[in-house]
């Protein structure tokens, strides 16, 4: 509101002292000392009371004021206002004209405290630039300040009070916490280095009055410094990644170059300084991930080009092998006398087929390629399955096998479960020396069952305990190889019993001191109100003289293979290719003799099994033609293409007679040993 002085409420107005400006401080001196005869404001003696009171209420107050009065707004100010003034303006600025004292911003002021002195009304502005020259150039000073008339004796706005606070400090700090708040979320979604020029240069083009340029250097540039043309240069020296960066800032001219301005520039260069490092972080992730996947790829490769040799592997070792298995097994069924030499025949044939067996197992295995076949059986029968599995080793090394097993019902896979039990006999008799003891026993807590095999063998080193169950690890081993194996039958235990949910372990006290091996399959027992009872099997008994076709590019396995059918009370027609094979089964169907089952090897050359299969079945009476595979692969994806083919069944060589058996039909009066 307007300030009018009374000279009946002031206690200065006979005072023709300076007693009303008080002493004691800098201005107040200063004012009594001034020569305001030279002003036209007159000796201090002939100012009017409302001057008088209105310099006293300035000179008082511990706020930064300022007065104006007369025609020629002659100033007068306190204390506290003296800082607002810098360097340059004070103490010429006391007596002097206001535009004379503020020519800079008297385009801006002088309305204001015209629109005032004609109005009568005060006026507020809050942070309002008011760009004054101070500390010798022109600076950009925020200030909230109230303009109000002042009345002399005659009710006339004589002078213009002013309250003021520089604003400065809180309108930078609020302006830079915007900008870098800005630069932070737009900084944040950058995804290269073009994207972090273009957020700095929103930055500066949203910020022109802290900064009028930036420009982003790399490389060491020592000779770059902070002076000269209002140019500041902040390194990113803090992270390992920036340590070749500079930010160069082309400042505002018109703010000083102090600690909050220069931790502003430094917000800033930490903040693109952070981004870059992202990125680069980024991009080295995504090149490891990308060499990762690539190194995924290439694994996958290995180990599918791994599992493909190994599926060849097994097919060209089991090529030879099935003429010889199934020689000698023709050998037994005619009641030959076998010989010793054909004994040792026998066993090694059926240790090369374990082998076999067990490498094919450890890949599928390992890339997930092998389902159990869960059923409800007796335990017994399959720990007998196992010795019976183990037998060959065991009466070779004249072992004495102790068994101790009840009699309860197991849920699992048998032939798995036999496989691993057989293995770890076969551990114990290969390493245990002749003539030395073994024993198979099974404890059983609750629903669990504990399968152990201990022996008195050469026991395990300390250091090879921990890893015996690892991959082609093997104990110590002389040049000659005495104990066989690959290494992998442990592996393979392992793999098994964990598929069944179980854990297997080794204890030994130590080299030659015998080992103990246990597997523990936990909630796999059956009470037996639940069991299962399976219905027995019968045997699917054919009219003698049923007619079976072999087809193999191997004549010695097609042959042997043919004797064997032959023996068994078959009629058997031997091909050797797929069109001999074709010619043949024509040949037959025209004579009212079509054979009833087919056996056909997958990999005929020129045209495979199934291509073979197709042609047959377009014979007259070809659709009745029972097909059965024979292959060297017998992963599970090659059954799986089997059936889709159509095929009845898929044996893998050599062939398995029980196997056999359960596709044929079988003459009842014919025995197996």
């Amino acid at each position: 509101m307007p300030v009018q002085f009374s000279s009946a409420l002031s206690p200065v107005e006979c005072d023709t002292g300076w007693r009303f400006i008080g002493a004691g401080t800098p201005m107040r001196d200063l004012v009594q000392r001034h020569a305001w005869e030279y002003t036209p404001l007159g000796p201090i003696a002939s100012w009017p009371a409302s001057l008088r009171t209105a310099v006293g209420l300035v000179m008082h107050s511990v706020h930064p004021m300022f007065l104006w009065w007369g025609e020629q707004l002659v100033q007068v100010y306190n204390d506290a206002y003296v800082p607002s003034f810098g360097q340059g303006k004070h103490p010429a600025a006391l007596g002097q004209a206001g535009r004379e004292c503020w020519p800079e911003i008297w385009s801006v002021i002088g309305p204001q405290i015209d629109s005032v002195r004609n109005g009568g009304e005060p006026r507020w502005y809050a942070d309002n630039l008011v760009p004054i020259e101070r500390n010798g150039r022109i600076e950009d000073v925020y200030w909230s300040y109230t303009y109000t008339p002042v009345f002399d004796e005659a009710d006339r706005v004589a002078g213009v009070l002013v309250v003021c606070t520089e604003t400065t400090a809180q309108v930078l700090a609020e302006r830079r916490r915007h900008a870098l708040d800005l630069l932070a979320r737009s900084l944040l979604n950058c995804r290269d280095e073009a994207q972090v020029l273009d957020s700095i240069a929103h930055c500066v083009a949203g910020n022109p009055g802290d900064l009028a340029g930036v420009a982003l250097r790399r490389g060491s540039q020592d000779g770059v410094a902070e002076a000269g043309a209002g140019v500041v240069v902040i390194r990113g020296a803090e992270l390992q990644l920036c340590e070749d960066l500079m930010l160069v800032f082309q400042v505002s001219p018109r703010l000083p170059m102090d600690h909050a301005y220069r931790q502003f520039l430094e917000q800033i260069t930490a903040a693109v300084c952070a981004t870059l490092s992202r990125l680069e972080s980024d991009r080295a992730l995504a090149q490891a991930m990308a060499e990762s996947e690539r190194l995924n790829v290439d694994l996958n490769l290995s180990s599918r080009i791994k599992d493909e040799f190994l599926a060849m592997l097994g097919h060209e070792l089991r090529n030879p092998l099935a003429p010889i298995v199934t020689a000698l097994k023709l050998m037994k069924l005619r009641g030959a006398d076998i010989a010793p030499e054909q004994a040792v025949i026998e066993r090694q044939v059926e240790h090369l087929v374990r082998l076999v067996d067990d490498l094919l197992d450890v890949s599928r295995i390992a890339s997930g390629k092998v389902e159990l076949r869960k059923e409800t059986v007796q335990l017994a029968d399959v720990l007998n399955r196992a010795i019976e599995m183990a037998s060959p080793l065991l009466e070779q090394k004249r072992h004495r096998l102790l068994v101790d097993v009840p009699g309860v019902r197991w849920h699992g896979d048998p032939a798995r479960l036999a496989q691993v039990v057989s293995n770890l006999l076969s551990n114990a008799a290969r390493y245990t020396p002749a003539g030395g003891h073994i024993t198979l026993s099974t404890r059983i807590r609750q629903q669990t069952v504990q399968i152990q095999v201990t022996d008195d063998g050469s026991g395990i080193a300390p250091a090879l305990l921990p890893h015996i169950f690892d991959l082609f690890v093997q104990g110590n081993r002389q040049l000659d190889r005495a104990k066989g194996g690959l290494g992998i039958g442990l592996a393979l235990v392992r793999n098994l019993v964990q598929m069944h949910g179980g854990e297997v372990s080794a204890y030994s006290a130590g080299e030659g001191r015998g080992s103990t091996f246990t597997i523990t399959l936990p909630d796999s027992l059956v009470p037996e109100a639940e069991a299962e009872v399976a219905a027995p099997s019968a045997l699917s008994l054919a009219a003698a003289g049923a007619r079976v076709l072999v087809v193999d590019d191997n004549q010695d396995a097609a042959d042997s293979l043919g004797e064997l059918l032959g023996a068994l009370g078959y009629h058997a027609t031997v091909a050797y290719d797929p069109a001999q094979a074709i010619t043949a089964v024509a040949a037959a169907g025209a004579a009212g003799a079509m054979p009833q089952v087919a056996i056909l090897d997958i990999g005929l050359p020129g045209m495979d099994g199934f291509e073979l299969a197709c042609h047959l079945r377009q014979l007259p009476g070809g659709a009745e033609l029972k097909l059965v595979a024979l292959s060297g692969y017998g992963q599970e994806h090659d059954k799986s293409r089997s059936r889709e083919a159509g095929f009845a069944a898929h044996l893998v060589k050599p062939v398995n007679i029980a196997e056999l058996q359960a596709v044929l039909p079988v003459d009842a009066d014919v025995k197996l040993s």
